[in-house]
């Protein structure tokens, strides 16, 4: 009887080692794999070595004591195949879960010596608890395969053949009503935000946002909105596992996981446009002042000129007039003579010339710069950003980051001003032209959407970007449809829907009133006739009734100072 007994268990253990050879071979089939890993807790040498696959590469593990990673050190193509026995069921669950830490979504098949049915439950639990969904278990003492159905909870489901468990992988694309919780931040846009239409209905958008609620609506998942005040808080909440998903884009750090890559996004800064002119200066600008310099210079020399050649019979406030008169592109006049000489008609010939080309040459810049505009220069360097007198408001978080990335800009960096979160998007979204704003790309173009209707901008893009930083989506650890929400987020990315979802999220920004269009172009305000043209010819000319009253005093003291010359001779 004990003979007939041993030879029960023997033919048991037998039939369980060739349902583990047809398990690999089968999921070899259907997920082709480059490396077979073998983890081995107990004494199943025996086992393992009659399940090796010709012409594949294994790696095996015999009761490891330190704990080995498959990220970074081996394919991620692999099939793991845990021999496990009751003693060491801790250990072999805890070293299977971080071994495919960042890849649980590989396939594990599991032999597990005189294991019972009741016990799976918790094997299950704990596995899809670290992020592992696709398990397939064999008990040695039981025909068939065991796997489990993870949602909406954990239940056994006992398959007759491999094939059945290529196919409720399948289901396992339904969440069945599962809890997807999204942690949302204030002050998210263009993220994520909230508002009520006119039908009073709420709307939840925001390219981010929109992302994982699409996911939960087309794989049947519910969704759970959880208010954060602030990023530090999210990011606690996603360490100790309360929410799913925070629709944020942040730099990736050892507590939390992330989506698959998108794109990189830049960090940038928007600064405010070069402003116009005084109109005042518009009468000056045709020319630059070397230019007036010379042309005072040339009025001088010729007045003097004419004044030699005159032999004293014009004062030399006559002979600028004239000289004026004629680089102004106008008639000299009888002062030129019934029968001008030589040297009056070259003077004549020249300055009219002259003042033909100077006077017209302004004209035209005149009107072409009255009608572009003049505007001061842009801020296209880091050193013109250095001269600009604009504060920096900046979150605590970004204060450091800046100070790292541009250590040499002392300048810039003294005029960062730690400001609140939401201050910090509040005067970035309302265009405080009293301000530098950085932020990424995602944030400034939907600032920068509110004004492009204007023809001048008030704020432009500067043209050298602080850093680049991955766009995804980060999530808690563990994440049992990890796969899933990635497959879905590259699809609809590749199709261009994801574009379509951020246009709308700038759209609903207008609809919500984050947005508006109601900055005012003050560059096409209409200014006919405006006093402010005058101001520099109103100067000039006080400028030269005072010069005028200067020489007029001059020459009133000069006619009264008589000089008398006496002449001695002796012989």
């Amino acid at each position: 009887m004990a003979l007939l007994y041993i030879n029960t268990l023997q033919n048991l253990s037998l039939f369980g080692g060739n349902r583990l050879v047809e398990a690999i071979h089968e999921l070899n089939r259907y997920y082709p794999s480059e490396i077979i890993v073998y983890l081995e807790f107990g004494d199943g040498s025996d086992v393992l070595e009659e399940s090796k696959q010709p012409l594949r590469q294994t790696l095996w593990f015999k009761n490891p004591i330190f704990q080995t990673v498959l990220e970074g050190n081996f394919s991620s193509s692999t099939i793991t195949v845990l021999y496990l026995e009751d003693k060491y069921l801790e250990s072999g669950i805890n070293y299977l879960t971080n071994w495919l830490w960042k890849y649980q979504h590989l396939h594990v098949i599991i032999f597990y010596k005189n294991g019972k049915v009741e016990r799976l439950h918790k094997i299950f639990k704990k596995c899809f608890d670290q992020g592992l969904p696709n398990l397939l278990v064999i008990l040695p003492e039981f025909e068939g395969f065991y796997t489990f159905q993870p949602f909406p909870e954990v239940r056994i489901l006992h398959l007759n053949r491999v094939e059945e468990y290529y196919d409720k992988s399948l289901l396992k694309w339904n969440l069945l009503g599962y809890n997807v919780t999204i942690g949302l931040v204030t002050a998210g846009a263009p993220r994520w935000f909230s508002f009520r239409d006119r039908h009073n209905r709420l709307i939840l958008t925001g390219y981010m946002l929109r992302t994982v609620v699409d996911f939960a609506n087309n794989f049947n998942g519910t969704i759970d909105l959880v208010d954060i005040k602030t990023v530090n808080e999210g990011l606690e909440l996603l360490a100790n596992r309360s929410i799913d998903f925070f629709p944020f884009l942040i730099r990736p750090l050892d507590t939390f996981a992330m989506t698959s890559i998108l794109y990189l996004e830049n960090c940038g800064l928007i600064v405010p446009s070069s402003r116009l002119l005084p109109n005042f200066l518009y009468v000056s600008s045709p020319y630059t002042f070397t230019s007036w310099i010379t042309w005072l210079i040339m009025l001088v020399y010729c007045s003097l000129a004419l004044k030699i050649l005159y032999k004293g019979q014009f004062s030399l406030s006559e002979t600028f007039l004239q000289i004026l008169r004629l680089a102004l592109y106008l008639s000299g006049g009888k002062e030129m003579g019934a029968r001008p000489s030589h040297h009056r008609f070259l003077l004549f010939f020249i300055l009219t010339h002259s003042g033909f080309i100077l006077t017209n040459l302004y004209l035209a810049k005149l009107s072409s710069n009255l009608a572009a505009g003049l505007y001061e220069k842009q801020i296209n360097t880091w050193d013109d950003l250095d001269k600009s007198d604009s504060v920096w408001p900046l979150i605590d978080v970004d204060v450091e980051t800046m100070q790292k990335l541009i250590p040499d800009r002392k300048n810039l960096i003294k005029r960062i001003v730690t400001t609140p979160e939401l201050d910090v998007d509040e005067y970035r979204r309302n265009l405080n032209t009293s301000c530098i704003h950085s932020g990424f790309f995602d944030r400034i173009e939907f600032a920068l959407y509110q004004q492009q209707y204007l023809r001048f901008p008030i704020f432009r893009k500067f043209p050298h970007i602080l850093y680049q930083q991955p766009m995804q989506i980060s999530t808690h650890f563990g994440q049992p449809y990890l796969q899933f929400f990635n497959s879905f987020v590259i699809r609809i990315f590749e199709s261009g829907i994801f574009l379509k979802i951020k246009d709308d999220a700038y759209r609903h920004g207008i609809e919500s009133g984050l947005l508006n269009y109601g900055f005012q172009d003050r560059n096409m305000e209409v200014k006919s006739n405006d006093v402010e043209y005058y101001y520099l010819i109103g100067g000039l000319w006080l400028g030269g009734l005072l010069l005028a009253t200067i020489c007029f005093c001059f020459e009133i003291l000069t006619k009264k100072i008589k000089i008398t010359v006496k002449i001695v001779s002796k012989l």
